[in-house]
């Protein structure tokens, strides 16, 4: 299989502006590391799309959802096995189920 497309929604990137304006708060440099560590993990998904896992147990979608760092959830969709399409990238702070 080659490398899906990757699109990432306007809620995802929202969500990854407000964990890493979080972040930065704090620390800028940790926020700069999770970016490029998020960046990369996309790529990831892209060349081996099935890595991640479906979760019945926080929605019926056909989604999958692929943990990074044990904190954070890129939640995505494969589409017409071309494109890979981040929808959502949350902390498991989060009540991911009333979210989804």
């Amino acid at each position: 299989m080659n490398d899906l497309e990757l699109e990432i929604t306007s809620k995802a990137y929202n969500d990854l502006e407000i964990i890493l304006d979080y972040i930065a708060k704090d620390n800028k440099t940790a926020a700069t590391k999770l970016v490029r560590l998020l960046h990369k993990t996309f790529k990831t998904l892209c060349k081996h799309p099935y890595l991640g896992k479906s979760r019945e147990d926080f929605t019926y979608l056909d989604v999958k959802f692929y943990i990074v760092k044990k904190n954070y959830l890129v939640i995505y969709r494969i589409i017409d096995n071309k494109t890979l399409r981040i929808l959502r990238v949350l902390t498991t702070y989060q009540d991911i189920c009333s979210i989804l």
